[in-house]
């Protein structure tokens, strides 16, 4: 027989569920139109109690499926604690696969996404004759992997610097079946901290491509640009990022930490954002006196560690003009016109969650879609984004929409608008429970 008493806790709670959901506030209408939309979302996640492996995730992107946000596809790698990372930026063709990174044992994967119902390791490397740690990964025209690896065998040139191996990094050329191909050391003589090779940009029509410099572990850097012959994989020129004052001229410390992401542009210089929030334009780049420009930089709060770079400004995106920014220690995004690309103009910041540390960004080549990822805060889930091409603005994409956290309260949350979560018991490969994302890509389920 049921007391009053709980009848009365029934009645209560009834009613507490009743006004939450009736003061929930419905998604906002997006005032971009959406002009076209990939099938799927491709990932590499992580396990997030470690304990299961971590895995290849499909997800339905269609902004028309029911069935959205939910996964398609997942498959077990082998490994758990592998710390899943970068993979390429860009889609590769159809009957090539995709290179991504489990940092932890150093590993390359090659998955075969040609049917994304059915990805699967095609094969995987690790790091040739002392190099260590890959990262990074860029395609070249002929249709071979550039790699880039934070360090190799030895001690670092900082004497401060005591984790070992750490010395300077390097680059390996591989094909796509997985073939090493050639490698070029990055060491600098007499440098004073180790280059840590970072993201790639091959320039066309010209025998060049450069590299950034950035730690992912390590805790000492060299904060600079490289350019090299890619004909011959010989290191050219090496340029220091610059500090010491904005592009108001005010003195900001930090701004040149660690050089970032970097795009191409039209006249064949280069654009380029530090971790600190430092851009910078590199231009003469096959000449003999190439030239880095500091043109503007960001106001952010010191680092709370003083051997930390302050910023988190994060991979970046172009589109048309507009340099698209993920901001990690403002929990923005922030968007440059830079049409002139030696006086950048801000055009907005958009704001995100206060827990969630943008960091990584990809477009969906077959529409104005955004993905967004985070770094050290919020990588249990993504936002998807909607961009206006002829204005730089960005909104939520209210196609879709999650639950931000699984703890006892997370029934009192509304959806968060744009939101895709990892928090969920069971995937394709089985109940392995709540996984973690760093990077992800809009796929076409109709690669097969």
């Amino acid at each position: 027989m049921t007391s009053a008493r709980f009848r009365f806790r029934a009645l209560l709670l009834g009613g507490l569920m009743t006004a939450i959901g009736s003061c929930a506030p419905a998604p906002p209408a997006s005032t971009i139109e959406l002009t076209g939309a990939s099938d799927a979302l491709l990932m590499f996640v992580g396990d997030q109690d470690k304990v299961d492996e971590d895995f290849i995730l499909v997800l339905d992107a269609n902004p028309t499926s029911k069935a959205r946000g939910e996964p398609i596809a997942s498959l077990p790698i082998g490994h758990s604690m592998s710390m899943p990372h970068h993979m390429e930026y860009i889609l590769p063709p159809i009957g090539e696969p995709i290179f991504m990174n489990a940092h932890h044992p150093e590993l390359t994967l090659a998955i075969n996404i040609d049917d994304p119902f059915k990805p699967r390791i095609e094969h995987s490397f690790k790091p040739p004759e002392s190099f260590r740690f890959p990262h990074d990964y860029a395609r070249t025209p002929e249709g071979n992997r550039l790699v880039g690896f934070l360090r190799s065998e030895g001690k670092s040139p900082n004497p401060d610097e005591k984790m070992e191996p750490n010395g300077h990094g390097g680059i390996a050329e591989y094909s796509a079946s997985g073939e090493l191909i050639r490698t070029v050391s990055a060491a600098v003589p007499d440098a004073k901290k180790a280059v840590r090779p970072y993201a790639f940009a091959l320039l066309p029509g010209a025998d060049r491509f450069t590299v950034t410099s950035a730690p992912m572990h390590e805790r000492s850097w060299a904060d600079v640009v490289q350019i090299y012959s890619f004909s011959d994989f010989e290191l050219l020129h090496t340029l220091d990022l610059k500090t010491g004052e904005n592009h108001e001229g005010n003195p900001v410390d930090g701004v040149n930490g660690a050089a970032f992401g970097q795009h191409v542009l039209q006249d064949g210089s280069v654009f380029l954002n530090s971790y600190g929030c430092g851009f910078y334009h590199l231009t003469d780049i096959a000449s003999d006196a190439p030239r880095l420009d500091l043109v503007y930089s960001l106001e952010t709060p010191p680092a709370d560690n003083p051997d930390d770079i302050r910023g988190a400004c994060g991979i970046p995106l172009l589109i048309g003009n507009f340099w698209v920014q993920p901001v990690g220690a403002l929990q923005q995004v922030v968007v440059l016109n830079i049409a002139n690309p030696k006086a950048p103009r801000e055009v907005l910041r958009f704001d995100t969650p206060k827990d969630f540390r943008p960091h990584w960004m990809s477009k969906d080549p077959r529409g104005n879609r955004l993905i967004l990822g985070a770094e050290l805060g919020g990588e249990q889930g993504f936002f998807i984004l909607r961009f206006d091409e002829a204005s730089g603005r960005i909104e939520y994409d209210p196609d879709f929409s999650a639950k931000r956290g699984s703890g006892w309260l997370s029934f009192l949350e509304s959806p968060a608008p744009g939101y895709i979560s990892l928090e969920r018991d069971e995937w394709p490969h089985g109940a392995s429970g709540p996984a973690w994302g760093h990077a992800a890509l809009f796929l076409n389920q109709k690669r097969r």
